[in-house]
């Protein structure tokens, strides 16, 4: 009985569907290129002066370096996303820091507590 018959969950395409202009032209990514060492030194300066990309500014970066203006904003977006993570890594070795120097205080603190309670006890058996 072929109504009991599973149909597969995956189906695949015939190798024409690939080949199509209209899938080929819109839907496939373009080779990915590499920048220049130049050209991510300029961003590197350019996003050192201000992290924030206005249109305008995109514009002049991209037509300056040679790529498309998509290609300015997604590197901004890429280096924004990598500062904050190191901003964060920052962040947690400075806390961690001072939580380990707070610590080692209040241990100090302690000890130097339980000292002069033996000290008013000692005093008070005088």
């Amino acid at each position: 009985d072929d109504s009991t018959k599973k149909r597969p969950f995956f189906t695949v395409a015939s190798e024409d569907y690939y080949y199509d202009d209209e899938y080929f032209d819109d839907q496939l990514p373009e080779k990915k290129r590499r920048l220049t060492a130049e050209q991510v030194h300029l961003l590197e300066r350019s996003f050192e002066e201000d992290n924030k990309l206005e249109p305008e500014r995109k514009s002049e970066l991209a037509k300056g370096l040679g790529l498309q203006p998509r290609q300015v904003a997604i590197w901004f977006q890429n280096r924004r996303a990598r500062w904050k993570a190191k901003q964060l890594e920052k962040d947690y070795d400075d806390l961690k820091s001072s939580y380990h120097s707070l610590l080692s205080d209040y241990e100090s603190i302690l000890l130097q507590n339980g000292k002069l309670k033996s000290e008013i006890v000692w005093l008070r058996e005088k």
